[in-house]
């Protein structure tokens, strides 16, 4: 076991900028947040775009749900995919801290996308 000044010393190590990094990946975290209703703004307009109304995915073909699904999915795993990089680089600078906020980022953002599949099989399976 290490005494509080080895462990400070150990601290020591870490460059000035592994802080900001892991910064930065929590404001990417917290980024999922506005990510969230912009990727519904997205999916919809152009499924609206498409000549289908708001919320009727149910009649949907599968071109029109890939259409507008996968650009609603990318622009709500970005935020995701920042705090990943960032994490890493924290851990890259010393800082074992960033592997949290890129953890985090990667269940939402994950969880998002399998739901989302989830409910793409569904509608198609039904239709």
């Amino acid at each position: 076991m290490r005494t509080l000044g080895e462990r400070g010393a150990a601290g020591a190590h870490r460059a000035p900028d592994a802080a900001v990094s892991v910064r930065r990946a929590w404001w990417c975290v917290l980024g999922l947040v506005p990510s969230l209703a912009l990727a519904f703004l997205v999916g919809e307009g152009i499924a609206a775009a498409l000549g289908h109304p708001p919320g009727d995915a149910g009649t949907a073909e599968w071109w029109v749900l890939l259409a507008a699904g996968g650009p609603a999915l990318l622009v709500f795993a970005l935020p995701a995919v920042l705090a990943v990089h960032f994490g890493r680089q924290a851990v890259r600078l010393g800082d074992p801290h960033g592997r949290t906020p890129a953890v985090v980022a990667v269940v939402v953002a994950g969880t998002f996308v399998v739901l989302n599949l989830v409910s793409a099989i569904g509608v198609l399976a039904s239709g």
